[in-house]
């Protein structure tokens, strides 16, 4: 796989060598065999420009800890495919922009065919009233008359299957575009959506508040309680596995809720309801839902008797900006973590 370079200069040969004898000699370290998706995780580890991805692999690589090609996979879904997606949407745009510009190219064609043919039959016209036409010259006014006639219905039929390819291929590309825009708002390890996500939930919940004057948009933020512990004594694999099982969880307890993963173990929970006191109730739902089930990591046959949260619950302002609103919420789910975990806040509750 050839590593991504920076599109407005040049990547520097030698640079890029050090980096892929790195990420080979991981491959050869770890036994992970040099697939595609193995090697661009190991490729952007050595590199070193994806903190997030670092974090998780730092300890693998200083430590005794080994990594399976699962975990591996697992990686490449979190930390590789949004940039993908990025590369594929771009694509399509181009490809879109290009289509667009080859009909409109195709219909100015037609156009100067249709003023063309229309200057043809004026002259026609012309010869034919003329008070001198022998029968010679009006043959051949017919003729010509018809051999163009002939030549536009040809022009024509070939517009009309070209417009309809190119209806055909917009609509592919628009659906490819559709795909590829949900690709990159969504999380690929819990399926939920992503950071990118969550910023555009909270801005469009923002513009449309004035739209909608009944009832209220919560923000809930959903933090795990001790996660890292969960990474530490049991391993990624199945923290990544708790995190899928939290994410759906929340889903299923409310089918109006927009649920996002905006940090690492950290979830925000879009709720509009009719009464601020729906989304603590809510809240509450979600920490009693999780306390009740039994977690278990299928592959390792690990499993938590417990899995608590702390959330913290705000209603949008009039007055607010997304900053504002989250700092409120992230305010609110600190209080719920220092006030001993497992929890609900809400700025109600407080007064805040």
């Amino acid at each position: 796989m050839t590593p991504r370079s920076n599109p407005i200069s040049p990547p520097d040969v030698d640079e890029v060598f050090v980096i892929a004898k790195k990420a080979l000699r991981y491959v050869g370290q770890f036994n992970t065999p040099p697939t595609p998706e193995v090697y661009e995780v190991w490729y952007r580890f050595a590199e070193g420009n994806t903190g997030g991805l670092h974090e998780r692999l730092s300890h693998v690589v200083d430590g005794p800890e080994s990594v399976t090609v699962q975990q591996l996979q697992s990686l490449h879904q979190q930390f590789c495919q949004s940039a993908d997606n990025d590369d594929l949407q771009d694509g399509i745009r181009r490809d879109l922009e290009q289509e667009l510009q080859n009909l409109q190219l195709a219909i100015n064609r037609q156009v100067d065919a249709g003023a063309e043919y229309g200057n043809s039959i004026e002259q026609t016209n012309r010869d034919l009233a003329s008070p001198d036409i022998t029968p010679q010259k009006f043959g051949s006014c017919v003729a010509e008359m018809l051999e163009r006639n002939e030549c536009m219905q040809s022009q024509l039929e070939e517009m009309r299957a070209q417009l309809n390819e190119s209806q055909s291929q917009m609509g592919t590309l628009k659906r490819n575009l559709a795909i590829s825009q949900k690709l990159t708002m969504t999380d690929p390890l819990t399926g939920v959506g992503n950071r990118r996500c969550f910023d555009s939930l909270m801005e469009t919940a923002i513009r449309g508040r004035d739209s909608d004057a009944s009832g209220e948009v919560a923000l809930l933020l959903v933090d795990l309680d001790k996660f890292k512990d969960v990474n530490d004594m049991l391993g990624h694999a199945v923290g990544d596995s708790l995190l899928k099982f939290i994410a759906s969880n929340i889903q299923k307890l409310n089918e109006n809720a927009t649920v996002a993963r905006y940090g690492g173990d950290e979830f925000g929970v879009f709720l509009r309801t009719v009464e601020a006191q729906d989304a603590l109730d809510f809240a509450q739902e979600i920490c009693c839902s999780l306390v009740e089930s039994r977690f278990k990591h299928e592959e390792s046959d690990q499993t938590l008797q417990r899995v608590t949260a702390s959330i913290g619950v705000a209603i949008l302002r009039d007055s607010d900006t997304s900053e504002s609103w989250f700092h409120r919420a992230d305010k609110l789910l600190y209080c719920a973590k220092q006030d001993g975990r497992n929890g609900v806040k809400a700025e109600r509750q407080l007064n805040l």
